[in-house]
This record gives C-alpha cells, sequence and structure tokens, in this order.
C-alpha cells in the first residue's frame, strides 16, 4: 500500500497528468455546453427534432473544445495545421456526432414508453448524449496526445527537416575533400621535384 500511494503521488507531479488533468477540465466544459444547448434548444425553445438540436450542440461544443485542447491542455501556439490538426479533429468529432445523434434519436423514438413529459423525454435525450461522449473519453484523448497535438506528432512533423539538414551539411564536406585533392598533388609533385634536383646520380 504505501508503494502504491507513493506511485499515485509520483504521477501526479508528471506533466501526463498535467495534461490528463486539463484535457478532464476542458472536457467538462465541452460537456456543459453541449448539455445546456441542448435542453435549451430542444425542451426550452423546441426549435427541431432532438437530431437536429444534438447536431447544433455538438458543434457549439466542438469549436470552443479545439482550441482549449490545443492551447491549453498540449500547450500548442502559433496557427494551426489544417492537415494534421484542424482535419483529424473534426473528423474525430464527425465520429462522435455521429454516435451520440444516433443514441439521442434512439433515446428521443423510445422516450415515450418511460414517460409522456417534455422534462422526462428532455432528461433522456441529455443523458443518451452524454453516456455517448463518456464512452469515447477515452479513445479522443489518446488520439488527440499520439497524432494531433502531443510530442509524436511533433517528432514527426520535424523528421523531414532533420533529413534536409543533414544532406545539406554532408554536400560541402564531399566539395571540401574534393576541392583538397589537386592541392596534395601538386605538393607531392613539387617534392619530387626537388629530390631529383638533389640527387642527379639517381
Amino acid at each position: 500500500m504505501p508503494s502504491l500511494v507513493s506511485r499515485a503521488r509520483a504521477f501526479r507531479s508528471t506533466d501526463h497528468f498535467k495534461r490528463l488533468w486539463k484535457y478532464a477540465s476542458v472536457s467538462i466544459i465541452s460537456t456543459a455546453v453541449t448539455q445546456v444547448v441542448l435542453f435549451s434548444t430542444y425542451h426550452v425553445f423546441k426549435l427541431g427534432t432532438a437530431i437536429e438540436c444534438n447536431i447544433v450542440a455538438t458543434v457549439c461544443a466542438s469549436v470552443p473544445a479545439y482550441y482549449l485542447n490545443r492551447n491549453w491542455t498540449w500547450g500548442k501556439s502559433g496557427r494551426s495545421n489544417i492537415w494534421r490538426e484542424v482535419v483529424p479533429f473534426w473528423s474525430i468529432s464527425f465520429v462522435g456526432l455521429v454516435l451520440s445523434t444516433v443514441a439521442v434519436g434512439v433515446a428521443a423514438h423510445n422516450a415515450d414508453r418511460i414517460s409522456h413529459g417534455s422534462l422526462e423525454r428532455a432528461i433522456i435525450v441529455n443523458c443518451a448524449n452524454l453516456v455517448t461522449y463518456a464512452f469515447i473519453w477515452t479513445g479522443r484523448y489518446m488520439v488527440f496526445n499520439r497524432y494531433l497535438f502531443g510530442d509524436r506528432a511533433g517528432q514527426s512533423a520535424s523528421m523531414p527537416e532533420t533529413a534536409s539538414t543533414s544532406t545539406s551539411v554532408s554536400i560541402p564536406e564531399q566539395g571540401q575533400a574534393g576541392a583538397s585533392g589537386p592541392a596534395e598533388l601538386e605538393l607531392g609533385s613539387s617534392e619530387h621535384a626537388s629530390r631529383e634536383a638533389a640527387d642527379p646520380a639517381r
């Protein structure tokens, strides 16, 4: 037991724990936005069906979630890379949107069997959305950390630059080696001529 406690304390001081804690905080924020928008558009204002309101709520929550995860959780700065960050993020968000929309549609279709009240129907729809994103929460973190915003994504992006730098350095070295060849031949020829002048009998 003491070793387990010490390991837990050591893990709390690592960068991975801090990143995971920030990711959880962003998830709480985005979940709150999703739930509020979904409940308001579906139950309070009745702007559309459960599926339509779920799409609106997911999009509203995904925009701040991207910038919070990129800039705060993983500490990325500068302009976003379209193909390495933006497109994969929205592709993952689209998968979550499809899964949550299916769950919300099934929940809304079967809500009448549980209760006929509009408030109860809205709660069932919100719970379907919440449970769906709870299931994919860990998978999203692993993809974000490994391929989008983590250190491995930055290392894979910098590999071509490293290769080009090493090639440009090796070319001048070869040129210098080739340039020193004639000078060494001339030096050898002058030494041979001086030896013949010093020893005529030879």
